[in-house]
């Protein structure tokens, strides 16, 4: 595999054409999964079946080359195959082999997803290019369990006391998620009107919700708890009586909880925590790592500490694979 890899507002495997996840519009690009940072309307977009679908049109690629998680396509002599990322519907890691030698992109991804039987399957690979959103040791996150324990005790006892609780989470992913994981201690929903077509977009794919209204301060919520997106509260702010609680990993930083406003706050990710970062690299097996975005430098250095050669991808920078 005689490539380069360059990351210039997004990852381009040099030899093949192909960028991975780029902020500005491509000709060809891979997109790992329906958030809006990862999205943009390439000329030719690889993506699974359930990323487009949930995709809005203004964010839709002009062409979609659409590739089942567990199956693959031909990129001229590379083979690339689609792999679940465990992060969101249709979230997905791309495992590209050519002259028998194999590069693994993740995207982000979450190693062990609530209630599935088995961790993500992380594929062997010589090159690893990873996430590293929480790529620093502070970041590791509790019994993911014991926090929604906590959450929805939290949720009841505001109910009891006649008090609307609110979870911001966001829009796409973490709110479906922590919807469905709610369900088993009988909280019930009102969507903020943002989370509204996601979910939609989620039942579309087969996905099937407790019970959910959509957001009517007017007309109150009753014994609901309502879902709604971290940024801009106008709708959450005509309730009556209601207080709100930051859901993310983000929350193991106080500057991020003060930033949102929040009245409480609960470490619960879709991301890997800083050991499931370090866990990935050494289940791939790669000989090299590349870490991008979030706390990359950091990652990196604490990988070569654990003997795995690792390097911090910077802007504009091209470094020779394999």
């Amino acid at each position: 595999m005689k490539s380069q890899v360059t990351w210039d507002r997004g990852i381009c495997l040099g030899g093949h054409g192909m960028w991975l996840d780029p902020h500005t519009i491509r000709d060809l690009a891979f997109v790992s999964h329906a958030h809006s940072d990862h999205t943009r309307r390439h000329k030719l977009a690889l993506m699974t079946p359930q990323t487009h679908d949930l995709l809005p049109p203004g964010r839709r690629p002009h062409q979609a080359q659409l590739v089942g998680l567990g199956q693959s396509c031909q990129l001229g002599s590379a083979r690339l195959e689609m792999h679940d990322a465990g992060h969101i519907l249709g979230s997905a890691m791309l495992l590209l082999e050519a002259n028998s030698e194999r590069l693994l992109y993740t995207g982000d991804l979450k190693l062990r997803p609530l209630r599935r039987p088995a961790p993500t399957a992380i594929p062997r690979a010589q090159v690893l290019v990873m996430e590293s959103t929480y790529g620093e040791p502070r970041f590791r996150f509790p019994d993911p369990e014991e926090v929604l324990e906590e959450l929805a005790r939290w949720c009841r006892r505001l109910i009891a006391e006649r008090v609307t609780p609110v979870l911001l989470a966001n829009a796409l992913g973490k709110s479906q998620e922590l919807m469905l994981a709610l369900a088993s201690h009988g909280l019930r929903f009102a969507l903020e009107s943002r989370c509204v077509p996601w979910v939609r977009g989620y039942e579309r794919a087969g996905v099937v919700f407790p019970d959910w209204v959509a957001l009517d301060p007017a007309a109150g919520v009753g014994t609901r708890v309502v879902m709604a997106p971290p940024a801009g509260k106008s709708e959450v702010r005509r309730l009556a009586h209601y207080r709100t609680a930051l859901i993310s990993g983000w929350t193991l930083d106080q500057r991020m909880r003060t930033h949102f406003g929040a009245d409480a706050g609960f470490a619960y990710s879709d991301h890997c925590g800083f050991d499931e970062l370090v866990e990935v690299a050494q289940l791939s097996g790669a000989a090299t790592v590349y870490t991008v975005h979030g706390f990359a430098h950091e990652l990196a250095q604490h990988l070569k500490r654990r003997g795995i050669r690792a390097c911090a991808l910077r802007s504009n920078e091209q470094l020779e694979l394999l």
